[in-house]
Parts: structure tokens; C-alpha cells; sequence
């Protein structure tokens, strides 16, 4: 059956509805029970709202918040009180005396415990103790109601254990004993407990003796031996003698012998040869300008001086006479043009002091063979070259203080007199 349906119309354009709407021409009805969300107004508020204060906490001399004492009972105590109808005003009474009693004593929370009990039952009547063990023998198992009476024995003879592991010879007398809280109950265990009493001794007087049919074995030989284990050993090394002139080849064949070897690059390491040591020695009448030794400082240095500086002095390197002090106009050319910032500006600023003593005349006039023969080398190594290549380059772009020893170099340079050799 179908059901027929009502034409009703909706006024989009008034915002407050009021209780009475046109659902049709001529029929009204009140508001819809269904629509429980109508329109959400906003009210203006009566006082300014107040801003949130911090709260207020109260200090303390630990740090941690203050123990705050409880006024009233818990609610599991006043479950506890109310679950127990026989307890009456004589009970509670009792009670609260002996915990208080208790507390001043000395005993542990166990014989407190016990004690209480103890006062419990003794308020107790007759009926109320028989009614109370109907209830336990009825709600729990016999047999667990057995292994509890057992244990509660065990318990009370934990105190005489002590005695018993001592092994003194003494008489020990057993007593009967049953659990004075059982008795109370009304409920005796299936089979007494006895319990050993002992005198009390004292540990250091008790003299423990071996039984006088005490023989050694006649069948034990000793410990067995322990099993031995083979780890291999390495092979010694031979012993290394670092004055032997083929150390190297033997250092690297005994503790290197996978890896490739160079001499060359060990060669510094190697005592220098005969020719190297009289390159530049006392004992040699004369020596070519391209061998002519300098300090830092730009001073030339003789033979003689330069065997008797020592190692210190950072004027010592593996060049070609490396016993002797300082270096030539072409090892520092060389060094000028190394790719170690720190390299270049040692040879340029001993290369600007050498220009600026040459200028100056301080190693002879100009027309002086010395003097011609260090022209010529700066000339040949390119010297003057490489300072103004590197003094022209701006700071920014390369090592600033690579840049400010060559403008230094060439500042002294220009201060000498500024002088080019030219090749005749």
C-alpha cells in the first residue's frame, strides 16, 4: 500500500523560524521533534573573560611534593569493615587497642598480625567460631585445608633448623606441637608435628672430627694430565741490523714481501753516497754558483758553516748534499713552483732577500763572477718570472699569503735596483 505524501514549503528567506511553520496552504504544525541542531547563535559576554594564572606550588626542602597524612579511611578498609557483620563494637575496640599497643612495641608486622587474630578470636563467641569454621570447611578443599595445616608446622619449625645442621653430638627430645591457632579454631592437623629441640651452642666451641674408618684411597694416582692443544707459531723474524747497508731490501723482504717496492722513494732514507758528501765540503778549493748555499735570510753560508749547523735550524733536506746546511738558487726556483702553499712562500721570501742582497752588492760588484754566475741561475730557473706571475695574480683568486711573499720578493727586488740578466 502506498502512502501518500504531504507537499510542504520552506521559507529560505526569514532567518528566525518560529514555533509554528506552514507545512501547507492553511495547515500549520510545530517544529520538527527530529531536528536536534538548530541554528548556532553567538552571544556577547556579560564580563571580560579573565586571563589564566600559573599555579601555585608549594616548596619544599627535597624538592618533592610534601606526604599528605589521610584524614579518613580508605575504601577498601571500610569495605573490609562493613563484609563482616559478627565483628561488633566490642571487636573494633579491641582491635584498634592492641594496633595500638603494637605500634610502641618492637615486634615485625608478622607477630603484630598474629596478634591481632589472636585478639579477634578471643572476642569472639562460641557459635560465631563454630559458624565461622563452617564456612571454611565448606568453601575450601580438604585436601588444601591439609596441605595448609602442614605448612603452618613447617613454619613454626624453621626456628630449629639451625640447630639441627650444626651436628653436634647433644640429645635432641621430640615434642609434640601443634599450631596454638588451629586449637583456637577448632581444627587439629591429621598427624602432630614434631619438632627437635636442641641446647643452644655456640659455633666456635663445636669441634668437627673425621670418623675414625676414614682411609685414603689406595686406587687414586694423581689427576689426569690436560689434554694438549697444537696452535701453530708463527716464524721469528731474523734480527734487523739498521746500520747493515741492505736494511731497507731486508726490511722489506721480511715484513713487507707482498707489497711492491721503489727504492727510489727511499732513497733519502739511504746514508749519502761518497759524491754527495764532498759536493759541498770544507775541503773543495772551489764551487759553481749553482751550488752556492743561502739561509732563510738570504746570507750566503761557506762549507765551513753550513757542516756546523746543526738539524734544528729546518735548513736541512734531501737534496743533493743533504749533510750540508741551506739551499741553492735552483732548489729554490724548484721549490718556487711546488703545489704546497707553505713551500712557495719560503722560496719566495728567500728568494726576494737574495735578490735584494745581490742588488745591493753585499756578494761583490756587479762584473764579480760570483755575482754573474747567481744572475745566471736566476735567469736559467726563471725566477723573476714567477714571482711577477704570482704577485700579478690577484689575492681573491689564489693563496693570499703566497701572494704577499712574492709582492714582498718583488718589492725587494725593485728596492736592489731591479736588475735582468741577460744572456750574452
Amino acid at each position: 500500500m502506498a502512502v501518500r505524501g504531504r507537499r510542504f514549503h520552506v521559507d529560505l528567506d526569514v532567518d528566525d523560524e518560529s514555533p509554528q511553520q506552514q507545512i501547507g496552504e492553511g495547515q500549520t504544525s510545530s517544529r520538527n521533534p527530529w531536528c536536534l541542531v538548530t541554528d548556532i547563535r553567538e552571544r556577547s559576554p556579560s564580563a571580560a573573560p579573565k586571563p589564566p594564572s600559573p599555579s601555585k606550588l608549594r616548596s619544599s626542602r627535597g624538592g618533592f611534593p610534601a606526604h599528605t597524612n589521610r584524614t579518613k579511611s580508605s575504601a577498601f578498609r571500610q569495605r573490609k569493615a562493613g563484609s563482616n557483620p559478627n565483628l561488633g563494637g566490642s571487636e573494633q575496640s579491641i582491635s584498634e587497642t592492641g594496633v595500638s599497643r603494637l605500634a610502641g612495641s618492637g615486634l615485625d608486622q608478622k607477630q603484630k598480625i598474629d596478634l591481632e587474630n589472636r585478639q579477634r578470636i578471643a572476642a569472639m563467641s562460641t557459635e560465631a567460631i563454630a559458624n565461622a569454621q563452617q564456612e571454611i570447611r565448606a568453601s575450601l578443599d580438604p585436601s588444601l585445608i591439609e596441605r595448609l595445616l602442614k605448612r603452618a608446622n613447617i613454619e613454626e619449625d624453621q626456628d630449629t633448623d639451625d640447630d639441627l645442621l650444626i651436628g653436634a653430638k647433644s640429645q635432641r627430645t621430640p615434642i609434640e606441637k601443634t599450631a596454638p591457632s588451629n586449637k583456637s579454631m577448632g581444627i587439629t592437623p591429621s598427624q602432630p608435628s614434631l619438632e627437635m629441640v636442641a641446647p643452644s651452642l655456640d659455633p666456635e666451641d663445636v669441634q668437627i672430627k673425621p670418623p675414625p674408618d676414614l682411609q685414603p684411597d689406595s686406587t687414586f694416582t694423581g689427576y689426569p694430565a690436560p689434554p694438549s692443544f697444537h696452535f701453530p707459531l708463527p716464524p721469528t723474524p731474523p734480527d734487523l741490523d739498521p746500520e747493515d747497508p741492505e736494511f731497507l731490501s731486508k726490511l722489506h723482504s721480511t715484513y713487507f714481501p707482498s707489497l711492491p717496492t721503489n727504492p727510489n722513494s727511499l732513497s733519502w732514507m739511504q746514508p749519502p753516497s761518497p759524491g754527495e758528501s764532498e759536493a759541498y765540503s770544507p775541503s773543495r778549493d772551489n764551487l759553481h754558483p749553482s751550488a752556492v748555499r743561502f739561509d732563510f735570510r738570504g746570507r750566503l753560508l761557506p762549507p765551513r758553516l753550513a757542516s756546523q749547523i746543526p738539524i734544528t735550524k729546518g735548513l736541512h733536506h734531501h737534496g743533493i748534499a743533504p749533510e750540508a746546511a741551506g739551499y741553492t738558487i735552483p732548489e729554490l726556483s724548484h721549490l718556487s713552483r711546488s703545489s704546497i702553499p707553505s713551500q712557495r712562500c719560503i722560496a719566495y721570501q728567500t728568494l726576494g732577500r737574495i735578490l735584494y742582497r745581490l742588488g745591493t752588492g753585499v756578494f761583490g760588484p756587479e762584473d764579480h763572477e760570483l755575482c754573474q754566475g747567481l744572475w745566471q741561475c736566476i735567469g736559467q730557473g726563471r725566477v723573476l718570472d714567477t714571482l711577477t706571475a704570482e704577485a700579478a695574480r690577484d689575492g681573491d683568486n689564489g693563496n693570499r699569503s703566497c701572494w704577499v711573499t712574492a709582492t714582498e720578493a718583488m718589492w725587494l727586488w725593485r728596492r736592489g735596483g731591479g736588475r735582468r740578466w741577460k744572456a750574452a
